[in-house]
């Protein structure tokens, strides 16, 4: 009986066969290579907590590549792989662009976090719940801007970054005079113990930093010190260098013991790195430090190469592995021949299904053309199939968000026109120049949105399909430079989305 196997199923197989190997040993050329090398230099890197979903889009492009590739498809190898290099420069510009924007947000995080760590080792009982409970809801805020931003909804991305700075600064301003009480407490410790004499410079640092943090703190400085948990760490590592220092003066031996210790740690750092030492000479103290230096790079080297043989022996099991499934692929190849001739029936129903829809969604379209007038709204089909309806003719007073009685028979057509597409999710966007204030505007064009939005709905629109949105000036379509430019950017876009996959 010969075995039907359908071109869904081989697909899936080929998929499952190259990602049940381990990544290394899967065979690539240059461009897959560094395409991969890309994609794991990105991951071990800071960057990579603010780009994730991009870079595991990056990662299914290079799966598609390699498949592509085995399939000996080249179009589609070579187009998946211009589209994983295009994902990971977008992880890098995105991730760069978050830090940057929110560089001050992360420090805060930093600093908010180094004071829970040590709340939590001060045994502060309930505070310490409290410090980690509000530590991780600024976390998980925080997050939540990561992605938004990711996914691009700017308004979102700074709702959750204001909502994670609240959280961190409100853990630090219930945290800051227990720590500069605490610091205060270790000063004095200090002082006991003569830092002032014995460690000044540690001392007096340690008191500069305590002073800036309670100047903070009784609201004399309105700027709140950098880093301030070094007042505490300043302040006990005074009282132990004074400790220190004064257990070597009362000493009035030959310090013998520090040089025995030195030389002991000298030994066993040579051993470690190979060196040939003198096991005759018990009393041996002349290897030269640089003489350790020198060992330590060669054994660096050593390592290197060894990282290098490696290498070679995963390639050398990638190309192995490479010819195993070649085979089988070829294997596989006859049976998908197979199956295409049992299936080309399937084939042609699809497409008659596929011209159908097509035809049923460009008669939709045609209708919604002919609900507007001539000049009320320019329309677009986007590659995604999603439609965009601007509406070029829709103009608020300055400064204002309500509808002038003039647009309501236009806003009807758009309400016929959504009605075409009742099955869609529906966005109303607001969008401004760059005249005036940031914040001003992005408010402006949101209220302009929600106008639009409530209209529809009080006009018998499914409001549960209907959001509003407001971008400010941060979306133009043309130059700011002119009159002509700012009053095109001051518009009212409507977006229908695409369809939803089934």
């Amino acid at each position: 009986m010969r075995k039907n196997t359908s071109p869904t199923c081989t697909a899936a197989l080929l998929t499952l066969l190259c990602w049940s190997m381990p990544g290394q040993l899967l065979a690539a050329d240059p461009d897959e290579d560094a395409l991969q090398e890309s994609i794991a230099t990105f991951k071990e890197g800071e960057n990579s907590v603010y780009a994730p979903r991009t870079i595991e889009r990056a990662e299914a492009y290079l799966g598609a590549a390699l498949m592509a590739r085995q399939q000996q498809k080249i179009d589609d190898e070579r187009a998946a792989l211009n589209m994983g290099e295009q994902s990971v420069a977008e992880a890098r510009q995105t991730a760069e662009g978050f830090r940057s924007r929110f560089s001050q947000l992360l420090d805060l995080r930093e600093t908010a976090t180094s004071i829970a760590k040590i709340i939590a080792t001060s045994s502060q009982g309930a505070s310490d719940r409290t410090s980690a409970q509000a530590l991780a809801d600024a976390n998980k805020e925080l997050q939540l801007a990561i992605s938004t931003h990711e996914q691009g909804d700017l308004n979102q991305t700074q709702e959750h970054a204001a909502a994670a700075e609240s959280g961190y600064r409100k853990l630090l301003d219930q945290s800051l005079p227990w720590l500069a009480d605490l610091a205060e407490n270790d000063i004095g410790k200090a002082a006991n113990a003569g830092a002032k004499q014995f460690a000044p410079e540690t001392y007096r640092t340690a008191k500069e930093r305590v002073a800036a943090l309670r100047n903070y703190i009784d609201g004399i400085d309105h700027t709140p010190p950098a880093h301030p948990a070094e007042a505490l760490y300043l302040a006990q590592e005074s009282k132990h260098l004074a400790q220190q220092v004064k257990v070597w003066r009362k000493d009035s031996g030959s310090h013998e013991s520090m040089v025995l210790e030195n030389r002991d740690f000298k030994l066993k750092l040579a051993t470690i790195l190979g060196m040939e030492i003198d096991q005759q000479n018990s009393m041996i103290n002349n290897i030269p430090r640089e003489k350790l230096l020198t060992a330590a790079r060669q054994l660096k080297t050593a390592l290197a190469d060894e990282r290098s043989a490696r290498k070679a022996e995963r390639k050398e099991m990638k190309q192995q592995f490479e010819a195993e499934l070649a085979k089988r692929l070829d294997e596989q190849r006859n049976e998908l021949a197979q199956a295409q001739q049992s299936q080309m029936s399937d084939i042609r129903e699809a497409f008659k299904v596929k011209l159908e829809r097509e035809t049923y969604e460009q008669k939709r379209q045609q209708r919604m053309h002919a609900t507007f007038k001539q000049g009320e709204a320019d329309i677009f089909v986007n590659l995604d199939g999603s439609l965009l309806i601007r509406l070029s003719a829709l103009k608020f007073a300055s400064g204002s968000s309500k509808i002038n009685a003039k647009y309501y028979d236009m806003l009807g057509h758009l309400k016929s026109a959504i009605a075409i597409y009742a099955d869609r999710t529906v966005r109303i966007e607001g969008h401004t120049d760059d005249q005036g204030d940031v914040k001003v505007n992005q408010a402006l064009s949101l209220k302009r949105a929600e106008s639009v939005r409530d209209f529809l709905i009080s006009a018998g629109a499914d409001g549960t399909h209907l959001k509003a949105l407001g971008y400010g000036e941060v979306r133009p379509i043309a130059s700011n430079e002119f009159e002509k430019g700012r009053e095109m950017n001051r518009r009212i876009d409507v977006i229908i989305e695409a369809a939803a996959t089934k």
